[in-house]
């Protein structure tokens, strides 16, 4: 997961996006302090500062299972592990902002989660395609919370959630059956 974010989340202070091990001391404080404190700072390996002022009291940070993030300070805490992601789609908002809708699926619960990206639009695209990313990525051993790549990602679920992409319009035939063989489902 570390390579993946260094690979698609640029370092880009005037996106809000700062990646490990460049992320200011300050805002990681700010960010663990204000809505993510069951994260450990070393386990931090990107972060996402949604203030206009530069402070990271809302925004998102990303561990190798999960993002945890908050819109706003009156908007509740969510913590989505990679492995419970379904889905994942950029949305245009009015007024030249920009969103993303995650889809969760926990036990037998599917729901969407909203992360906004008004204050800092361009940086949705790069947090977009890193997650889509995660979301299809076996952990390494010692990622997480202990789980190894094996027991974190079900075949049938993969190909479920792939599918469903497909049928949305999100993935075409070609690159579905691309992405399958490139993970080894068949």
């Amino acid at each position: 997961m570390k390579q993946l974010a260094e690979t698609l989340l640029p370092h880009d202070p005037g996106l809000g996006l700062y990646v490990a091990p460049r992320i200011p001391r300050e805002k990681l404080r700010n960010a663990l302090r204000d809505y993510a404190a069951g994260v450990s700072a070393s386990d931090v390996l990107a972060l996402y500062d949604a203030t206009r002022i530069g402070n990271a009291k809302d925004g998102a940070v990303f561990t190798a299972d999960r993002l945890v993030f908050q819109n706003n300070d009156l908007s509740p805490v969510r913590d989505v592990r990679y492995a419970d992601m379904v889905g994942v789609a950029e949305k245009r908002k009015l007024m030249g902002g920009q969103s993303m809708t995650i889809e969760v699926n926990r036990g037998r619960a599917t729901f969407d989660v909203v992360l906004d990206f008004s204050g800092r639009p361009g940086a949705c695209r790069y947090v977009a395609a890193f997650l889509q990313e995660a979301m299809l990525s076996p952990l390494e051993e010692g990622e997480g919370e202990g789980v190894s790549g094996a027991a974190a990602t079900n075949p049938a679920e993969v190909r479920a959630a792939l599918e469903a992409l497909q049928a949305r319009g999100v993935l075409s035939a070609s690159d579905l059956a691309a992405m399958l063989q490139a993970i080894g489902i068949r």
